[in-house]
């Protein structure tokens, strides 16, 4: 039997006697490392669980904005569309009667002090006037002036008839004038403007 006796002195012998455990470190770094990881995953999550929370609030927050914002919107759309209507019916209105409209003020313009109308009946694009004058040459003269108008596209021939009236000599006629349309006038128009 043997007995190892160390007779060196006792502060000595527990420094050199205390050895370095290895498995001791290794797993006490891998708890700290665990713990660290850990708590860095679990605070990383809390802060982006609070900040998706705040998206989510946020974008709450702009669909409301957008839903009552879309409510305007339709009831803005609504409106224009109803004022587009109105527009609609007042361009249309315009484009029958616009051409009518023109037509007398041009026959105002074309009448000569030696002719005067007794009817004039207007229909879509034509306007038949019937009437007297001194003498055939006024009647012609009359044609001529309303073919002058941007709104008329063409005269037809007229038809006189020499009568007494009044111990007078007239001549009754009747012509019948055919309008242009709508673009027709405002691009005829476009150019008296710009002829001016």
């Amino acid at each position: 039997m043997k007995i190892k006796l160390d007779l060196r002195p006792q502060s000595y012998a527990e420094s050199v006697s205390r050895g370095v455990d290895l498995a001791k470190i290794v797993a006490t770094v891998l708890v700290l490392s665990f713990l660290v990881v850990s708590l860095t995953s679990f605070g990383y999550g809390f802060y982006l669980s609070n900040d998706l929370k705040k998206q989510r609030l946020a974008l709450q927050n702009r669909i409301e904005a957008l839903q009552v914002q879309n409510i305007k919107l339709g009831k803005e759309l609504k409106r224009l569309k109803e004022k587009e209507a109105d527009y609609q019916s007042a361009l249309s209105l315009i484009e029958k009667e616009l051409p009518s409209i023109e037509f007398l003020a041009s026959l105002e313009k074309a009448l000569p002090a030696s002719v005067w109308l007794e009817k004039i009946s207007i229909s879509k694009g034509k306007v038949d006037l019937s009437g007297k004058a001194f003498t055939e040459n006024d009647v012609v003269s009359f044609g001529k002036a309303l073919l002058d108008a941007p709104v008329v596209k063409a005269v037809g021939f007229p038809v006189t008839n020499r009568v007494e009236q009044d111990g007078q000599s007239v001549v009754t006629f009747s012509l019948s004038a055919f309008l242009g349309e709508f673009k027709d006038l405002r691009s005829a128009l476009k150019e008296e403007v710009a002829a001016r």
